[in-house]
């Protein structure tokens, strides 16, 4: 795959999506808030309009309150003897005087003010006056409360609203009658053209009372009639005095917000249709979508823009590397001017291919010399002198026919040097680097006898791993011919201990010890009359495994010396 295909994939990924996401959670969001600003608007309307109808009832119920304790009324109703004497027109008048502040019906929408005496003697004016009995029939009654109700009328097809309550006398406070207002619907709730304009318009206003009776509803055909069964079923299970429902009607879903009206059994119904409050949300929504996909597709063919321009530098190295791939180390350069973190690139890959035709010449230049310090090492492991006076030591056991001690040695010797050799290899068991270190004290027994104690105390695990060869030995013969030299009776201990990061073998005598500038000058210079082998060991041991391996040396005069060798763990010789 192409690097600016990938990079616009990871361009999808760390950006777009992440703006995916975010857009998303800002749209519920948004869209939450949407819906409960709707909300809040719509119960500030249902509010607005419960004052408003409270308002008007309190105003018309204000008016039967003054009728009722009216003097032409109270005496009207008291004394129906008194006025069936003075005759009807005395009585209308009275009746008229009681009215009389009520100058225009047209202003209170009071289609008519009518009371009804529980006299069966009374005498109806046709006008005002009636008996108990008309205003059962007009309700259609067989009982009329004795507290204050509204009620709905229809008259020539037209609904009003009927306010009744009855009338007590003042002096015997005993009921003498009732009083009706007719009004029109309207001046009751013409809170609904308010709520129209702010309220959307598929939404709905309905009235109704205690009864689930339609008191209002902008279809004058639902006036008079039940509420819908589902309204009823929610508001039963809901016993607070408003609220936030939703509910199902007729397969079409409505959130609704109910409110009672204040001293009168009558509740408020706003119903919206959810699909018209989602119709708000979607719109919003699409606008934002539409923003943010214009954008996603601007920044889209910026950034394929912009990672071709930065690909170009990117190709350009592409095909040095490719030379350099084929083994071509010697590539063209250009004028490095400063520029963008391609061109630092480019810089640096040219600078490196220096670096690397220097690391190749350095690394061949090694290799001779550890050749050659190889060869240094082989010739250091053949001492002359200690070969010489082993052959005459065995020349000299034969000429006193002391065959087996003669073949004792030649049995050590031989194990020395085929240990040495080792069919080539540089690496051995432990177990096989032990062996030769004895086998080089055994010929040293036999020739001197046992003047010094040698005591292995070796970590049961170490055998089976992995050394260098041929580094005990050189430890061994410089701590016998250096440390316990002129001695009788020395002393040397081999203690192998093995930890998680490396092998530790440390070879200590009780001889006479050095100065600390004597210790450093044995791995500085690997002249053989100041330590044979020790700095060649330690040089070995550095140049395969590192700095962190190799040998120390602890020492005072006359307190011995330490020879430390740290070596790595290798179970295996592909480890080394």
């Amino acid at each position: 795959m192409k690097l600016h295909k990938k990079l616009m994939i990871v361009y999808l990924v760390t950006i777009l999506l992440p703006i995916v996401g975010l857009t998303n959670y800002f749209l519920n969001q948004m869209s939450d808030l949407i819906i409960r600003y709707v909300s809040d608007s719509y119960q500030k309307i249902l509010v607005q309009s419960n004052n408003g109808i409270y308002y008007n009832i309190r105003f018309y119920e204000s008016i039967l309150d003054n009728l009722t304790v009216s003097e032409s009324v109270q005496n009207v109703l008291s004394e129906p003897d008194v006025y069936r004497e003075k005759g009807v027109i005395i009585m209308n008048r009275e009746i008229s005087r009681a009215v009389r502040f009520i100058q225009a019906y047209q202003a209170t929408d009071v289609e008519s003010i009518e009371f009804f005496s529980t006299s069966p003697d009374v005498m109806s004016d046709g006008v005002y006056l009636f008996p108990e009995d008309r205003l059962r029939r007009v309700l259609g009654l067989n009982e009329i409360p004795d507290s204050k109700f509204w009620i709905l009328e229809q008259y020539d097809g037209k609904y009003y609203y009927a306010l009744v309550r009855p009338i007590y006398s003042i002096g015997e406070f005993k009921k003498i009658g009732y009083i009706k207002l007719t009004i029109q619907i309207p001046s009751v709730t013409y809170v609904q053209e308010t709520m129209g304009n702010k309220a959307d318009a598929s939404g709905s206003l309905i009235i109704a009372d205690s009864k689930g009776t339609i008191m209002f509803n902008p279809d004058t055909d639902q006036l008079g009639k039940p509420l819908p069964q589902e309204i009823v079923e929610q508001t039963s299970k809901d016993r607070s005095s408003e609220s936030e429902l939703n509910l199902q009607i007729q397969g079409t879903d409505y959130v609704m917000w109910y409110r009672k009206l204040q001293n009168v059994d009558w509740t408020m119904y706003l119903l919206v249709p959810k699909a018209s409050i989602q119709s708000k949300v979607n719109e919003i929504r699409q606008t934002i979508l539409t923003v943010s996909i214009i954008c996603m597709i601007i920044f889209s063919f910026l950034t394929l823009l912009i990672t071709r321009q930065l690909t170009r530098g990117i190709r350009r190295l592409h095909a040095k590397v490719s030379r350099v791939g084929r083994g071509v180390l010697s590539t063209s350069r250009r004028v490095h001017v400063k520029g963008d973190e391609i061109d630092e690139l480019d810089r640096n890959f040219d600078n490196m291919l220096d670096n690397l035709r220097d690391l190749i010449h350095q690394n061949y230049v090694e290799k001779l010399e550890r050749r050659e310090m190889e060869l240094n090492f082989l010739q250091a492991q053949i001492n002359p002198h200690f070969l010489y006076n082993t052959l005459d030591a065995i020349k000299n056991e034969i000429d006193m026919d002391e065959k087996q001690t003669a073949i004792g040695m030649v049995v050590a010797l031989a194990d020395l040097f085929r240990i040495s050799v080792s069919k080539g290899s540089n690496t051995i068991r432990f177990e096989q680097e032990i062996d030769h270190a004895k086998c080089y004290l055994k010929i040293l027994e036999i020739r001197f006898g046992a003047r010094h104690t040698i005591e292995w105390q070796i970590d049961p695990q170490i055998p089976s791993l992995y050394t260098l060869k041929i580094i005990l030995q050189p430890l061994l013969e410089n701590a016998i011919q250096h440390g316990l030299k002129g001695m009788a009776g020395g002393n040397v201990t081999v203690i192998g201990e093995l930890t998680e990061q490396a092998v530790i073998v440390t070879v200590r005598d009780n001889g006479v010890g050095m100065t600390k500038a004597q210790a450093e000058t044995l791995l500085s210079d690997h002249s053989p009359s100041k330590g044979i082998g020790l700095y060649n060991v330690n040089s070995r041991i550095r140049m395969y495994f590192g700095s962190e391996y190799g040998l120390s040396i602890k020492s005072e005069p006359g307190n011995g010396t330490e020879v430390v060798l740290t070596l790595p763990v290798l179970e295996g010789v592909e480890h080394v």
